[in-house]
């Protein structure tokens, strides 16, 4: 264990120092754009694998791997299928995303309904990234206080400091590029394990044999535990579309064809991440009787691996937690940046922009540590954040690309029953004693979601239209090339300079 101990200490030393020095080599932050889209000046393939790197994190490494070793290969529907669900429909919304051309939601919002609608898509928004950081802090709290045999706390002041540094100083350009590291790492380290847990496993006919165990009778079936699985897929599918991150990535391409490519790269690489993910769990179930204390990924690292193969693995796994959670950061203090912009202070330059980047960046570090510390499942908190994004925002912001008579109303009321439902259920969650009047589980975001679009359709149907607002934004979303046509929104001052492409649909 001492060996482990001075492998990990020696490694995460190293990888800090590497991701400092691709932090620091970079161009300068002169503006939002360059802070939070780096410019645009990354290929497609950089930002798919930003992408992935990006969701693939805590609970795909880790929660998907031990749900995968007590369900079976079933658990796949809980991570993979949401992943793979959201890359596919943002194929076909990359082209809205990338034309408009706004550097977060809460713009198109209100371009597109009102004020009040992007102001209160800015706090949902900010408040889903602080949760779904949240929930990639509690994993690496585990991960590290079990490899490292410190406390849960010490474990993510470690994790939390050396992600916060290294998005703070670089900005989405530092996350990109120690993205693209971080990918091949925990690529690397999901085939290490995979081959270690298959090894020691016995092979094929002792995992077989696990089928014969009480309660592992569906351990191969694919389709076991669908119906509470499908609802899984359903609230982290529709919150993982609209995620803001997703859509920052999409934003930072080059064009349109580039923007469609990225989310089609990252569909292309979960498929084979995930069958890893579902082989090492089960497999497993052919070594160890009981979930482990520590999780199945720490251990096997800890029970079979050499200290340096376990080192890898460490820095693999490490790696996916930390660009996960280094996205949902960066993502989140583009929001708060612009809040601050829009509602506080205007007149903001660049340079001021990327301060309070950098400050929006800590404080968000911290808050998702207080919620780690608070709530330490990480499962949970992950369906806490996607409820409210999915139930609470999901059917305005789609229908601004799909659906020209929605109105400023309509709107601003959907968000608000969604979310008024997601926060009834979550109180109750919490344990607060108030009736209930619907199923108690992960069904429930059925009926969130029929309100809201319920809401939505009707509000809007008795309102009156608001077609110059429509045409404007889905006019400019549906152009088929953003390289030679004027199709930007234009951006609020002092979040990121109207372009050229702007001036030419005004002046249309």
């Amino acid at each position: 264990m001492i060996g482990y101990k001075v492998w990990a200490i020696a490694s995460l030393i190293i990888y800090f120092g590497v991701l400092l020095i691709l932090s620091l080599n970079k161009k300068g932050n002169k503006s939002n754009e360059d802070f939070f889209l780096a410019g645009r000046s990354f290929p497609h393939w950089a930002l798919a694998l930003t992408f992935v790197a990006s969701w693939f994190g805590g609970t795909s490494a880790l929660v998907s791997i031990d749900q995968a070793f007590e369900e079976g290969i079933s658990a796949w529907w809980i991570i993979g299928s949401p992943s793979v669900l959201a890359a596919i429909v943002l194929i076909f919304f990359a082209k809205f995303i990338r034309n408009v051309g706004s550097i977060s939601q809460r713009d198109i919002m209100e371009k597109r309904y009102s004020k009040t609608a992007g102001f209160l898509v800015s706090i949902i928004v900010i408040w889903y990234m602080i949760t779904f950081a949240s929930s990639q802090t509690v994993a690496l709290g585990k991960f590290f206080s079990t490899m490292f045999g410190t406390s849960y706390l010490t474990a993510i002041l470690i994790g939390v400091a050396i992600v916060a540094i290294y998005a703070s100083i670089g900005g989405f350009r530092a996350v990109v590029l120690t993205d693209i590291a971080q990918f091949f790492l925990f690529t690397l380290g999901l085939i290490i394990t995979t081959v270690v847990a298959f090894k020691y496993s016995g092979g094929l006919d002792n995992i077989l044999a696990v089928t014969q165990q009480p309660g592992k009778e569906n351990y191969l079936n694919f389709f076991a535990n669908f119906k509470q699985n499908f609802f899984y897929m359903l609230s982290f599918g529709m919150a993982w579309i609209i995620s803001a991150d997703a859509w920052q990535r999409i934003s930072a391409t080059k064009n349109v064809k580039e923007a469609k490519m990225m989310p089609f790269g990252g569909f292309l690489i979960f498929i084979p991440l995930y069958i890893l993910v579902a082989i090492i769990g089960i497999a497993a179930g052919a070594i160890y009787t009981s979930l482990p204390e520590g999780g199945i990924v720490a251990a096997l690292t800890l029970d079979y691996l050499h200290p340096f193969l376990g080192m890898v693995v460490f820095l693999g796994i490490a790696s996916a937690i930390m660009s996960t959670m280094s996205t949902a950061i960066n993502s989140g203090a583009l929001y708060a940046s612009d809040f601050y912009t829009r509602y506080i202070n205007p007149n903001a330059d660049g340079k001021k922009m990327v301060q309070i980047g950098i400050i929006s960046t800590l404080l968000i570090s911290l808050i998702a540590s207080i919620v780690a510390l608070r709530i330490p499942d990480t499962l949970w908190v992950l369906w806490l954040s996607s409820d409210i994004l999915a139930v609470g925002v999901v059917t305005p912001l789609l229908a601004s690309f799909l659906w020209r008579r929605g109105t400023s109303i309509g709107a601003v009321t959907s968000i608000i029953v969604g979310s008024s439902f997601v926060l009834y259920n979550f109180l109750i969650d919490l344990g607060f004693k108030l009736p209930l009047f619907w199923p108690n589980g992960t069904e429930r975001i059925l009926i969130g979601i029929g309100l809201s679009l319920f809401t939505f359709v009707i509000v809007s149907l008795l309102t009156k239209p608001e077609y110059d607002k429509a045409d404007q934004l889905m006019t400019a979303a549906r152009v088929d090339d953003m390289s030679t046509e004027a199709n930007f929104v234009s951006i609020p001052e002092g979040v990121l300079a109207e372009t050229e492409s702007a001036s030419s649909l005004e002046k249309k």
